[in-house]
């Protein structure tokens, strides 16, 4: 089995990080902004769904 890293952050850090990332490559700020909330939008939504994943499989009979 695939031991997991944990990684302690708030998400005040992860948005800034997104965003350091994004602003070099889109000027725009309102575009900037906007990428930046989809792809914190789509890490929370994938991980949503894949503790879904787990815990149907574990309750499983």
């Amino acid at each position: 089995m695939r031991q997991r890293k944990v990684i302690k952050t708030t998400l005040g850090d992860l948005i800034v990080a997104v965003a350091d990332e994004v602003m070099p490559i889109i000027r725009d700020p309102a575009g900037a902004y906007m990428v930046v909330s989809w792809v914190v939008n789509d890490v929370l939504t994938r991980q949503r769904v894949r503790d879904h994943r787990q815990s149907r499989r574990k309750y499983q009979s």
